[in-house]
């Protein structure tokens, strides 16, 4: 009798765990996409809302299940959230904005799986002041010493954002000079959204805190990583290391973050880094 039960059991417990495996198995050819609004002002603010609807192979709600969208244009286009999961409904939301004129394609993805089915959104009307990525700019200046509005430079990206160098020493890791800054007016800049600081160019020169002792290499995107011993910073920046090292202020500690110590000059190649990471936007990965 108890085998019979233990058996019994066994055999109810596989049909709940099969039924609940068909019940959630999604039918990929019945996946909506829906948007609320076709075009968009390409200002940061206004914004689509994407719809995805997902159903069971038994056309019920598919809960629980993992949406992704992407599009044509990648980091021109701002989706939030990157990831979503399927409600009681079987539905996900997404609200998608950007800075940039042009038309896209929305692309869904289904528990990593690309559905076979997209839509269409606009872009116009946007914060458009003709700059090309990549350019200079600053607002001009006041002629007030006692002011830094007006003195600070920003990089234009491809994202349609602006990031501010907080200072010269981490501009002329990646300029040689201001030749080519552009003057916009204060009304043309305040359009363009500030997108963030700049750290130093990955790989350029050896950095430290003025508080604290470690010499570190700068990686990507400001990862900081620990010169171990003096012949580590030799190996990687030269004998005259030393005279390389910039101090950074204390008040730009949160644009930087810790990596794995540096225990070999084989470990950091600098000028292979340089290289690697020679724009902005492939140092930030936008």
């Amino acid at each position: 009798m108890r085998r019979f039960l233990i058996s019994t059991f066994i055999l109810a417990g596989g049909l709940l765990a099969w039924t609940a495996a068909q019940a959630t198995a999604v039918d990929m050819n019945n996946v909506t996409l829906k948007t609320s609004k076709t075009t968009v002002t390409a200002d940061g603010i206004d914004q689509a809302t994407i719809s995805v609807g997902v159903k069971t192979v038994n056309y019920l709600p598919a809960e629980g299940v993992t949406v992704k969208l992407t599009t044509s244009r990648g980091s021109l286009d701002e989706i939030t959230p990157a990831e979503a999961t399927t409600n009681g409904f079987g539905s996900a939301q997404f609200i998608m904005r950007s800075l940039k004129n042009g038309s896209t394609t929305v692309n869904v993805y289904i528990n990593g799986q690309l559905v076979n089915k997209t839509l269409e959104v606009t872009f116009a009307n946007g914060l458009d002041v003709g700059l090309a990525a990549g350019s200079l700019i600053k607002i001009p200046s006041d002629n007030d010493e006692n002011t830094y509005a007006d003195s600070a430079v920003y990089y234009y990206a491809n994202n349609g954002r602006r990031y501010v160098f907080p200072n010269e020493k981490v501009y002329f890791t990646w300029y040689p000079s201001f030749d080519n800054v552009r003057i916009l007016s204060i009304e043309d800049m305040s359009k363009i959204p500030i997108g963030g600081n700049i750290t130093y160019h990955p790989g350029v020169k050896p950095v430290k805190f003025q508080t604290d002792d470690k010499v570190y290499a700068v990686y990507r995107n400001g990862e900081l990583r620990w010169l171990k011993t003096e012949d580590t910073a030799r190996g990687v920046y030269g004998s005259d290391w030393t005279s390389k090292v910039d101090d950074i202020s204390e008040a730009f500690y949160v644009n930087y973050r810790f990596g794995t110590p540096v225990e070999n000059p084989i470990d950091f190649m600098a000028d292979t880094i340089a290289g690697k990471y020679s724009t902005i936007e492939k140092d930030k990965g936008i």
